[in-house]
């Protein structure tokens, strides 16, 4: 009965916690329990405008802690949710005990236990309780400023506990003071209808004397509304920003447009997300793999997102304050990307990130190219969206550098050896195979360093008497036929490979990632010292990957999607810090930025041709080193 809340829900919640949109609540805290299967639950009743995430909460727990029999979507006053009685159920509940209720009056939280989970901080902590740090750590005079240890007990103090000891509300009008309101119009005097958001209304300013930064609240998230996309963020600008005025010299020699603020960036991002559909999906008998995505095909999407969210977390520790302006694209005509382009203000952003498919990407990419605003395409293999945009940044690895990557290691690590490119001459050739075979005859053509020969896999029979004609072989496989196909061909050249009866062959492979098949022999794949290009691989023995992995489960109660949610946090923590720390600058002279920390994939970009736009020319190379893939480049 537990777990209840697939990935699309917990996205909900989640985006609602980072954007800290939940606001205090008084909840009255239950006392009566319930055994279930041996385990005892305090009982809670729903009442109106209370929320699975703001009970658990008044419980000390997390959300997915919760049990509940019913769709969360469809979640009543008067349904019933069970919270585990634990040691932080207990002292909250203890702790309400004998409170009144006084619906006049602000009600807090009150004071509580919570245990530290790996990777948390204590300004993570009081960020997502409301209060400062400097209360937190006066509720816990032990902590000494000592680093927080996973499984440590901290006790959560009443946001307005210290000034009532102090004799002031000084510190707990400042904490309302973030709570949303009406925003008043200065020249009319009269309210808007738009309520300003709770992070929007926040400025980071600097002390006039000391030029320190007074306030640490850094990310601004876009709206209140768990669906966020709707509208847009009522901060974001309603002018395009001036052209870069520079006299530093850069090949780049297009207008840029310069950064709308010094204090924050303003970046949108375009995907299809279909929340429109979300709320006629059942998510309490409910299969991801098998129903759901049929039913609702956007999952990968939503980690793109999550992955974005993954990489405001860091940049907002960095001191980074990012203004995130989402467009649900579910169309693809040409008028529905021009529309949404104009009502969301998408001209005024610093950057956009666009995970649209190939027809709404070009008319999006001819309008940004239009109102000079710089478009990132995560995934396209496709050079046709840069080779006459100068506006757009494809991140996927160029085929011209990959393929360079690959050859260099073939001519320094098999000197003299003989390189077999496997291919297929299938009609129903894909694009990116043949995209790959041109690429790798013109470098092989003009290197003259490697000897080599096409071989066509319709003839696979005749593999084994060929390898045997010659010695430091390696094989460079483009095979790329879909799926099933895939699958058949990965098992059969392995079994080809491993019975040559003299030095067994290298094999390395660019577009067909053969470790991805399960049913494949690792024993072989060790055997053949199995070298593949990468795009998207999380690699759990490296710290950095782990981290990104357990910190994402943490969060979003799921698997990440290496692909989607990698790409999507690298894309984001890459482009913003570029811009905070370069400026607009960034844009006419990338070469001079070195990438952040915490990039979990290699970046560099490269203009491609005088009148195009940038690519990434870092492909990510793995080997199987003792059964496991070590990145060598």
């Amino acid at each position: 009965m537990k777990r209840l809340i697939v990935i699309f829900v917990t996205l909900v919640f989640c985006i609602a916690s980072v954007q800290g949109t939940v606001t205090a609540q008084g909840i009255s805290l239950s006392s009566q329990t319930q055994k279930i299967k041996g385990k005892e639950y305090y009982v809670h009743i729903v009442e109106k405008g209370q929320t699975l995430f703001s009970i658990s909460r008044a419980y000390g727990l997390k959300y997915y802690d919760a049990v509940i029999k019913t769709d969360i979507h469809l979640m009543q006053p008067g349904d019933t949710v069970w919270l585990p009685k634990n040691e932080l159920s207990m002292a909250a509940v203890g702790q309400s005990q004998g409170k009144v209720k006084d619906e006049k009056k602000d009600v807090h939280f009150a004071a509580h236990y919570v245990k530290v989970e790996a990777g948390q901080t204590l300004y993570g902590i009081a960020r997502e309780y409301g209060i400062t740090v400097e209360d937190l750590v006066k509720a816990n005079p032990d902590l000494n400023n000592e680093q927080l240890k996973a499984g440590q007990m901290l006790r959560i103090p009443e946001k307005d506990e210290f000034s009532k000891k102090n004799g002031s509300d000084v510190s707990v009008k400042k904490e309302e003071s973030k709570e949303p309101v009406k925003k008043v119009d200065p020249v009319k005097k009269e309210e808007s209808k738009e309520p300003l958001k709770k992070n929007d209304s926040t400025e980071i300013t600097k002390d006039e004397k000391s030029g320190e930064r007074t306030d640490s609240l850094a990310v601004r998230r876009p709206v209140e509304n768990p669906y966020p996309f709707a509208e847009v963020p009522s901060v974001f600008p309603k002018e395009k920003a001036p052209f870069l005025t520079s006299s530093t010299p850069s090949k780049f020699p297009f207008r840029v447009r310069d950064r709308q603020d010094k204090n924050r960036l303003f970046v949108t991002v375009m995907l299809p997300l279909y929340l429109n559909r979300i709320d006629g999906i059942s998510t309490s008998k409910f299969d991801i793999e098998q129903r759901g995505k049929k039913e609702y095909k956007s999952f990968e999407f939503i980690q793109f997102y999550e992955g974005i969210l993954m990489a405001l977390y860091e940049l907002e520790e960095r001191g980074v304050s990012v203004v995130l302006n989402v467009v649900d694209m579910t169309s693809d005509k040409e008028e529905d990307v021009a529309a949404a382009f104009e009502s969301h203000n998408v001209a005024n952003s610093d950057f956009v990130i666009a995970l649209l498919v190939k027809k709404p990407f070009e008319k999006l990419a001819a309008l940004a190219k239009e109102h000079q605003v710089m478009v990132i395409n995560p995934f396209s293999s496709r050079v046709e969206v840069v080779a006459d945009n100068p506006y757009v940044v494809k991140c996927m690895p160029s085929t011209e550098s990959t393929v360079k990557s690959m050859l260099d290691i073939v001519a320094s690590k098999h000197k003299g050896g003989q390189l077999y490119i496997i291919h297929s001459n299938n009609k129903s050739l894909s694009s990116e195979e043949h995209l790959y075979k041109e690429e790798i005859l013109k470098q092989l053509e003009a290197r003259k360093d490697i000897k080599y020969t096409l071989f066509d896999w319709s003839a696979n029979n005749k593999l084994l008497s060929t390898l045997k004609t010659t010695n430091n072989n390696v094989i460079l496989s483009i095979y790329d036929q879909g799926d099933s196909r895939n699958n058949l061909y990965a098992t059969t050249l392995l079994n080809r490979l491993s019975s040559t009866g003299k030095e067994t062959p290298r094999l390395m492979t660019i577009s067909n990632y053969l470790e991805k098949y399960h049913d494949l022999d690792f024993d072989q794949l060790q055997h053949v010292n199995y070298t593949m290009v990468t795009i998207g691989h999380l690699d759990y023995d490296n710290p950095l990957h782990k981290r990104f992995v357990d910190t994402y489960k943490e969060k979003f109660r799921t698997e990440p999607n290496s692909l989607y949610a990698g790409t999507a946090h690298d894309i984001m923590l890459y482009f913003a810090t570029a811009l905070w720390q370069k400026g607009a600058e960034f844009w006419r002279n990338p070469q001079t930025f070195n990438s952040p920390s915490g990039l979990l994939f290699p970046f560099g970009l490269k203009q491609r041709g005088a009148n195009g736009g940038y690519e990434n020319q870092c492909p990510d190379i793995y080997q199987m080193f003792n059964y496991k893939l070590i990145k060598i480049r």
